[in-house]
């Protein structure tokens, strides 16, 4: 690995967490008068047209799978976690929503454990109850009233987290054009009897934000993958946290939105020992 491959996965990185930064702007943009649910859908329905017609060139030889079972429980916890993300975004400040999304990692390694029986190092275990202790410095249970919202954030992350179980189970035997096509599809289909039940039908002014959300939540994953294409994931991967900053930033200039002392403590202490964890164990490995 040169000196430019990893130039070129940082930026890869960079651009990855500006689209992510972006999701939850466009989320706040549409909250007041789109349900939650039903942005999922239209995320999914419009990112699927962009990824069909990015892909047709190829044929659709892609979509064949023998392991439809797995994504159906992927998408599942897929259109759950993505569900209460949304839902989250909407009743909280949108930097204390990122900063509880940053357990998402510690939450993996737990489920690993249980699910695919990895044996975690002490290191890990320090890490992990440190990371959620950063959680406990920006709810500060007993100083403030803890808002339910934190739940749905903290729950899409758990979601999210064994969407990842699946991610790498899948990724021996499908393509990431495959797990795409079946997860964008599947999202909408989940998401399509809730959206028509409380259907809202959105007004031309809100056709811009929701492009924004499909483009972004489209553009988000491919360039993650196009970075860990030219760098390691220890040096891609924590480029993921500028997301907060970049978040907050955005959220003041739109929404005139401000981040607490706290929420900015308990953030830098996950992402530490997020970040931590991974270095040790990609040493560990190497």
């Amino acid at each position: 690995m040169t000196s430019h491959d990893v130039m070129v996965g940082v930026m890869w990185g960079l651009g990855a967490a500006i689209c992510h930064s972006m999701v939850p702007i466009a989320v706040r943009m549409l909250s007041s008068t789109i349900p939650p649910v039903e942005l999922v859908f239209f995320r999914n329905l419009i990112g699927l047209c962009f990824l069909l017609l990015v892909l047709s060139w190829r044929g659709f030889g892609f979509l064949r799978t023998n392991r439809i079972g797995a994504h159906f429980v992927r998408n599942a916890l897929n259109f759950t976690g993505q569900w209460l993300w949304f839902a989250g975004l909407t009743m909280l400040t949108l930097s204390t929503a990122v900063a509880l999304h940053f357990t998402l990692p510690l939450m993996a390694a737990v489920l690993a454990v249980i699910f695919l029986r990895e044996r975690p190092g002490p290191m890990r275990i320090v890490c992990t109850c440190l990371g959620f202790a950063g959680v406990l410095v920006i709810l500060r249970p007993g100083a403030v009233p803890i808002s339910g919202a934190a739940f749905l954030v903290l729950g899409s992350a758990l979601c999210y987290a064994g969407v990842g179980i699946f991610t790498r189970i899948l990724g021996r035997t499908d393509s990431p054009a495959t797990t795409t096509f079946y997860y964008q599809m599947m999202v909408m289909l989940f998401a399509l009897g809730p959206t028509l039940y409380q259907w809202v039908t959105p007004a031309w002014s809100d056709v811009p934000a929701l492009l924004l959300l499909a483009a972004a939540g489209t553009a988000a994953p491919y360039c993650l993958v196009r970075g860990l294409v030219h760098a390691e994931v220890s040096i891609v991967e924590p480029i993921e946290y500028l997301r907060l900053p970049f978040t907050a930033m955005m959220a003041w200039l739109i929404f005139s939105e401000t981040t607490d002392y706290w929420t900015w403590v308990g953030a830098a202490i996950i992402a530490a020992s997020t970040w931590y964890m991974a270095q040790h164990e990609h040493k560990a490995r190497t």
